[in-house]
């Protein structure tokens, strides 16, 4: 009934939870896609890096991966805010501003080269232009107080040797999320769990899970510096170990889905071997 008391702690956890937004889901594929030791393989065959061993561990469907890469790019360690703005962006919203003639600067006259020049160009390029899609533009120096209609005849005449007839229209949705329903915690859980993995690739999967915070339930009754099991935690250690081994199984699932431009899914798929410790080299 929703009278209960435990329905109204649940309705308001839910109320009080963060709302996920579209570009924080791609920010988590964006962390999958660091971590997937196939999308590595796709930018180092883009950069004519692969290795003669390398280059028999690509999979059958590694054409996908690429299309994925190409689309994505290198993601690195790099800052997701600059990412989005230079690609993202561009994969995920559904609509550009519609593009208008901007100043981008007024030259007083007999003025000078100064800093503040660059400035508004590159303020220009990094917020107008992309949320009008980063189309094609011309930037012109177009002298004050001559006749009008000179001017624009000018104008006009450089516009038509561009020779860009198209009008630019609103781009649709390029990338649209696979899950029909997003979950953001399974999400978190994994990336915690790969990237503790990373940082100490001998832990025990029950020391794995407890470190990553897999289960509150096991983690209740275990302790990480116990050297030794005991009759009352030797359950607790199997069952975490259990849990973890398949939560890994899946994140690692989902780091090669997202490789081939399917986020979130966790669909089995076959797996490479994760090297951990070069996994933690590629994000420090």
């Amino acid at each position: 009934m929703k009278n209960d008391k435990k329905y109204l702690q649940r309705r308001s956890i839910e109320r009080n939870r963060p709302t996920y937004r579209l570009q924080d889901y791609v920010r988590l594929m964006v962390d999958y896609l660091r971590l997937s030791p196939t999308y590595e393989l796709a930018r180092k065959s883009r950069n004519g890096e692969l290795s003669s061993a390398e280059k028999r561990l690509l999979p059958p469907d590694f054409d996908l991966v690429l299309k994925t890469y190409d689309e994505y790019g290198d993601v690195g360690p790099h800052n997701f805010e600059d990412w989005w703005r230079s690609t993202g962006r561009r994969l995920y919203v559904s609509e550009f501003e519609r593009p208008v003639v901007r100043k981008i600067l007024e030259i007083e006259q007999d003025a000078s080269y100064e800093p503040a020049f660059s400035r508004a160009l590159r303020n220009f390029f990094k917020t107008d232009r992309v949320q009008e899609g980063n189309g094609p533009n011309l930037i012109l120096a177009v002298p004050l107080g001559l006749n009008k209609q000179q001017t624009m005849r000018q104008i006009s005449k450089l516009i038509d040797d561009t020779g860009i007839k198209a009008p630019i229209k609103s781009k649709s949705t390029a990338r649209p999320l696979a899950a029909t329903r997003l979950r953001s915690a399974p999400l978190i859980r994994g990336l915690r769990l790969l990237t503790t993995k990373a940082r100490d690739p001998s832990l025990e999967l029950w020391r794995l899970g407890l470190r990553a915070k897999v289960s509150p339930k096991y983690a209740e009754e275990l302790d990480f510096h116990d050297k030794r099991s005991n009759p009352r935690t030797v359950d607790a250690r199997i069952q975490m170990a259990s849990l973890t081994s398949r939560a890994l199984k899946k994140a690692q699932y989902v780091c090669e889905n997202a490789a081939r431009g399917k986020f979130p899914s966790s669909d089995p798929i076959k797996l490479p071997v994760f090297v951990y410790e070069d996994i933690a080299r590629r994000n420090k």
